[in-house]
């Protein structure tokens, strides 16, 4: 999948057609989710997107960061504040798209090693995308 293919991926699960909220807000999914997951399960997530995600993965990380741990309603209000939403029920939407995408990106191994890193609220989000 290209950069451009994954972003499609997410306008076509949302059905939002602004390609720049699109583009907020699939940087908003991936810095919580990197954020949330230790650094070294971030990094071989990170290693299979393509360049123009990595970037997008990588901005703002730090290599001494520790996870932080977030629910499913502390990570919707994150993405929500970091894309400009207006409400929680947006971010939802959008994580759901960006999570499907994603699963369709990563292999299958490390789609089970992400989940198992999430909390089970988390889990049940990445599952049903």
């Amino acid at each position: 999948m290209t950069t451009l293919s994954f972003y499609r991926r997410v306008i076509d699960e949302t059905g939002h057609a602004d390609r720049d909220a699109v583009k907020r807000g699939t940087a908003a999914v991936l810095h919580a989710l990197r954020d949330r997951l230790m650094p070294t399960e971030a990094a071989q997530a990170a290693a299979q997107l393509p360049r123009g995600l990595k970037d997008v993965w990588n901005a703002g990380d730090s290599p001494d960061r520790r996870p932080i741990k977030m629910h499913r309603k502390a990570f919707y209000e994150r993405v929500r504040e970091e894309a400009g939403l207006k409400s929680v029920r947006e971010a939802r939407f959008l994580t759901i798209g960006v999570f499907a995408a994603l699963k369709e990106q990563l292999s299958p191994g490390e789609g089970d090693d992400v989940l198992a890193q999430l909390p089970r609220d988390l889990k049940e989000v990445w599952e049903d995308a």
